[in-house]
């Protein structure tokens, strides 16, 4: 059916993540906590820039079908186990150390699926390059902000020094 997967090359994913101003193609939410790189066509061995899209992790999930589905429904189950064990415990039915480790039980049921669903796998973080440029404009609005606020500073003394000579 298709061929061997192969990864995009670096300087691909740094392209596609410019053009697509670092959101999610399907959704518009930031790729800044991580996104999927995603071939458009399903064949993982089409490595052309125009068959690459960048995803986050949850549309990428989406793709993935019935293991998605399955997790779902899991997370879901836990949930309304977790209700129960609480009201258990305020009926004073369940000590806090039994909820604890059924907690615990819960919540390492869930790491399980999500590793053997490969729920997590493949999450990357946006490219260098751009983490330095987005942490640059931030620096600078910073500095700008600090800035105004220490001219508006040094005005309001001038200002009320001014109003002290007066009166």
């Amino acid at each position: 059916m298709f061929d061997e997967r192969k990864d995009f090359p670096r300087w691909k994913v740094e392209q596609v993540y410019i053009a697509q101003d670092g959101v999610c193609v399907r959704c518009g939410n930031s790729l800044e906590h991580g996104f999927h790189r995603h071939h458009k066509d399903g064949n993982p061995a089409n490595n052309s820039i125009e068959n690459l899209e960048l995803l986050c992790p949850e549309c990428h999930r989406a793709t993935f079908g019935e293991a998605v589905i399955n997790h779902r429904k899991q997370e879901e189950k836990i949930l309304n186990d977790l209700n129960k064990l609480i009201d258990e415990c305020f009926a004073g039915r369940l000590s806090g150390a039994v909820v604890e480790r059924l907690i615990e039980a819960m919540k390492m049921s869930l790491k399980i699926s999500r590793s053997l669903n490969k729920i997590d796998q493949g999450i990357e973080s946006p490219p260098d390059s751009i983490a330095l440029l987005r942490r640059m404009q931030e620096t600078k609005m910073l500095q700008e902000a600090y800035l105004q606020g220490f001219k508006d500073g040094v005005r309001w003394i001038i200002n009320k020094n001014r109003i002290e000579n007066e009166g």
